[in-house]
């Protein structure tokens, strides 16, 4: 009723209360609000009216204007308007009634029945409990959403704590759009996972690193046991001859002069044997130790072969041995000088003391791929076994220990070759031919070295 009058004065102001063009948005307005309603001038003359009969709507007026009040119940009364309920005769129901005057100085007079108030108070209600559903619904989705958008960042911090407890260092955490106090304690969470990592694999390395030096330890005392082993084993034969021999030549067993030599000879050659071991050894120690210094160089490698051959032409001419060297050109490679010598050396020497059957030996190049050359030297005779040719580049293994005896092999040149070629980072290998051994090395040829494939 306060708003409907409020409208009312508000209209009057605008000029949009009175007259038949404004009749219909007025009487919407009373049904909107479900109120019976008329407006009278000072001489009692209805003006606007709702749809109600306005002569029960004058009777109730006038009734309410000069019956006795003791029968109402004065809810509101202000200088314009009072609002009180109200008993009219013949009426059962109580009226709630507004009787009041208009800025214009009209009167107005506003009336709802109980039933009718309280048929809206139901709506207003439904209306309002419906609402609270609505609201208790959409609060409920607000809030799990809210405490969604706080609780799972925890929830993925929880998480990355148990995955870092159980060493898995690669989960991070990724901050929120907004950044906030939780986006700071998972940035935190990264640090301290990037430091645990990084200690952890300090630690390990550190750990590795003693584990190999154990390995390495206990690797090297098993070796120095076993060279003692070795060279004790390979020194105890020439030794015990040359004491043989001399001690034969101080008592004076062999009188004349040839026995004498002979005897002397045998002395030499096992002395001889014993400085190649020697010789061997120290090479193999600092190739192994990695105390080997390389002086890389451009050298010829056909000269050195040749070199080579020419030093060990009198066991070729006594045993009749066949040598050729195969598309033999000149041939610069870039290497240590020295420890190729070696290789070569070795590889000749084994040839000569295993060559059969045909007594030849060969050796030749074959250029495999651009920069490098493979040196071959083959031997005619048997073929190395299987469970042979795996070892053979081991310290102190024989494969023919009767024959090693005989041209006095250390057991060692082969091994010299194995730690030569990986000192110097290039490939070598063995191979059974159809009626021989072939050895072979491959070296990096000098950058000015001019191929002739066909020579």
């Amino acid at each position: 009723m306060k708003a409907i009058y409020e409208i009312l004065s508000e209209r009057i102001d605008n000029g949009q209360l009175y007259g038949e063009e404004n009749l219909s948005e007025t009487a919407a307005l009373f049904e909107m609000y479900s109120v019976a309603c008329i407006i009278t001038g000072a001489d009692g003359e209805p003006l606007v009216s709702s749809n109600t009969d306005s002569t029960i709507l004058l009777n109730q007026l006038n009734y309410a204007m000069f019956s006795n009040h003791e029968s109402v119940d004065v809810i509101k009364r202000t200088d314009s308007y009072a609002i009180f309920t109200q008993q009219f005769p013949d009426l059962k129901e109580e009226y709630l009634v507004m009787l009041g005057v208009l800025p214009d100085g009209n009167i107005l007079f506003v009336s709802a029945t109980e039933s009718s108030m309280n048929h809206v108070t139901g709506i207003t209600n439904k209306f309002f409990f419906h609402m609270a559903m609505v609201a208790i619904v959409f609060t409920a989705i607000i809030g799990h959403i809210v405490m969604a958008r706080f609780t799972s960042p925890l929830i993925n911090l929880i998480d990355i704590t148990k995955r870092i407890s159980n060493f898995d260092f690669e989960a991070k955490y990724v901050p929120q759009r907004i950044y906030n106090e939780i986006d700071d304690l998972g940035e935190h969470i990264n640090e301290m996972s990037t430091t645990l990592k990084r200690a952890i694999t300090q630690l390990k390395a550190a750990n590795d690193s003693l584990k190999h030096d154990l390995e390495v330890k206990e690797e090297t005392e098993n070796m120095r046991k076993e060279f003692v082993s070795n060279v004790s084993h390979e020194l105890k034969t020439p030794i015990a001859l040359i004491q043989g021999y001399a001690e034969g030549l101080q008592e004076g067993i062999m009188d004349d002069e040839n026995s004498r030599q002979i005897y002397l000879d045998i002395i030499i050659d096992e002395a001889n044997k014993m400085n190649r071991l020697v010789r061997e050894m120290l090479i193999l120690n600092q190739l192994e130790a990695g105390q080997m210094n390389m002086d890389l160089v451009d050298f010829d490698v056909t000269e050195m072969i040749d070199s080579i051959v020419d030093s060990n032409r009198i066991n070729f001419e006594a045993q009749n041995i066949k040598y050729s060297f195969i598309n033999k050109t000149e041939c610069y490679v870039h290497a240590d000088e020295f420890l190729v010598e070696q290789v070569i050396t070795n590889f000749i020497s084994n040839a000569i003391h295993y060559v059969m059957n045909e007594n030849i030996i060969n050796v030749r190049y074959d250029f495999v791929k651009k920069g490098k050359v493979r040196i071959s030297v083959f031997n005619s005779g048997n073929n190395i076994s299987k469970k042979d040719i795996k070892r053979i580049w081991e310290k102190f293994y024989k494969a023919d220990k009767a024959r090693s005896r005989e041209y006095g092999g250390s057991g060692i040149g082969l091994s010299v070759v194995k730690a030569t070629m990986e000192l110097l980072h290039e490939k070598f290998g063995v191979e059974n031919m159809p009626d021989g051994v072939e050895f072979w090395c491959e070296l990096t040829l000098a950058k000015d070295t001019k191929i002739n494939k066909n020579s």
